[in-house]
């Protein structure tokens, strides 16, 4: 315990005969009555009691008056601090010398004593401290396992929370070789995982890359970098997506869009956003209209499976794809090779209806991307009076796609499931293990037919739903 802190309270007429004894601790006066008491350091700085309390170790009076003001204190303790007042030195009259090597001889035993309950506390604390890591640590451990699970296994998807749509006749945010968008997000940084913009190009550029960065300029750190090439910039939305969602504290964020190319890029306009500071700026120069947005958030600073169309952060930890609804909605099929597949009532599920004389088939282009080890899906056929439905999953390089609508493809039996057989209602999945990793995009064929002897395809409502791409 230091002099700073060790106190010895005493009263106003004692002050000066305690301050002459020298002693190696601070001196608190206390004067008043009890009911209105002032509490003052050495240099007449004053105190509040919860300070007082903490630093006084002992009463010194050294004068009959002086005692009885300091008595008089006991009651201010227990009232206010329900404690014990501080205790009292005992100190006969003695000369200046003797009061002084009592004194002492009383602070060392107090301090000694201070100094093994500090020592018995820190250890206790010590003990305290190693069980509340070890709580920690197994708290950490289950949330880590919680997440793997929900991450390999759970249903749910990225959310979308903020969509700004492009507005029928606005012009568009033109973006040439050099050009510069930094636009400030809406809304709350706490759990963001995807933001999107979309292209108004009718053909992607001949050459060139987009680099977009997510940075916040409160922490003046770029949080997330993505890279596209010319190829990607399609009409449409363009999904960015963090393999991590931001975390609990909020922060601003600023979108920054920056174009390298011989083309230029035109990105849709949504609403004209009534403050300034939102205004997005091209080359520094502030443009009224947003550009189009769409924001997803997640479970703050938790992963979630990277939508199977989305860009992932440079450097990110690209190793599970999920394909969302919106993505499920664009299957293509094989009958015409225009129509699109139907999506289950629930929306959750893709339904390739079973047919009675063929195959049928649905086309996911080009989803599975490269470096791509392994697709899986849900099976289930959803009505317990449907006949059993035959599936099957398949990968075809994309470029290999069939001309002739109705027309099935030779599958490399490495690059398909085989034909799995399911009762009604009875769920199963369907996986493709490839032996290497893709080193180009292909094509996911999603198929059912009726098994041998079968005819009639009556409530047949066979589905693919949670289809997944392992990288």
């Amino acid at each position: 315990m230091s002099k700073q802190f060790a106190s010895i309270l005493v009263a106003p007429e004692d002050y000066a005969e305690v301050r002459a004894l020298s002693l190696p601790v601070s001196l608190i006066v206390a004067s008043g009555t009890p009911d209105d008491v002032a509490f003052n350091d050495d240099g007449g700085q004053a105190l509040p009691l919860d300070q007082v309390a903490l630093r006084v170790i002992g009463r010194l009076p050294l004068s009959d008056s002086g005692k009885g003001h300091l008595a008089k204190l006991a009651s201010l303790w227990r009232s206010k601090l329900d404690a014990d007042a501080p205790e009292e030195i005992p100190l006969e009259m003695a000369d200046t010398a003797d009061a002084r090597a009592k004194v002492l001889e009383w602070l060392v035993v107090q301090m000694t004593k201070a100094q093994q309950q500090s020592a018995q506390r820190s250890t206790r604390f010590m003990r305290e401290l190693g069980l509340l890591r070890q709580q920690h640590e197994e708290i950490q451990a289950s949330f880590q396992n919680l997440e793997q699970f929900v991450y390999q296994h759970g249903p749910q998807h990225r959310k979308l929370e903020t969509t700004l749509s492009p507005v029928s006749g606005q012009l568009p945010i033109t973006l040439r070789n050099g050009s510069r968008l930094v636009q400030r997000l809406p809304g709350s940084s706490v759990g963001l995982s995807d933001i999107a913009i979309q292209i108004s190009n009718e053909t992607p550029p001949s050459e060139g890359v987009l680099n977009v960065s997510l940075l916040s300029p409160d922490t003046n750190e770029t949080l997330a970098i993505w890279e596209v090439p010319a190829a990607r910039l399609t009409q449409g939305w363009l999904r960015f997506s963090l393999d991590r969602a931001l975390g609990p504290d909020t922060i601003s964020l600023m979108l920054n869009i920056a174009y390298q190319g011989r083309d230029t890029i035109r990105l849709a306009s949504a609403v004209q956003h009534p403050e300034p500071r939102f205004h997005p700026k091209v080359d520094g120069q502030p443009v009224e209209t947003l550009p189009a947005l769409q924001i997803w958030r997640w479970i703050a600073g938790a992963r979630a499976p990277v939508p199977a169309n989305a860009l992932i952060q440079v450097g990110g930890k690209n190793r599970l794809r999920r394909v969302e609804r919106d993505t499920l909605a664009t299957a293509i099929s094989l009958d015409t090779l225009h129509d699109t597949v139907p999506l289950f009532q629930s929306g959750d599920a893709l339904l390739v209806h079973v047919l009675p004389d063929q195959t049928a088939c649905g086309i996911l282009a080009g989803l599975a991307l490269p470096g791509v080890r392994q697709v899986f899906a849900t099976l289930l056929t959803r009505h317990a009076e449907a006949p059993p439905v035959e599936y099957q999953l398949a990968l075809l390089p994309q470029d290999q796609r069939p001309h002739q609508p109705g027309r099935l493809p030779a599958f490399d039996p490495a690059l398909s499931s085989g034909w799995i057989r399911l009762q009604p209602e009875e769920e199963g999945q369907a996986h493709v293990l490839l032996p290497e990793s893709l080193d180009r995009p292909h094509d996911i064929y999603l198929m059912t037919r009726l098994p041998r002897g079968h005819s009639s395809n009556h409530y047949g409502w066979s589905t693919f739903s949670n289809i997944c791409l392992q990288f």
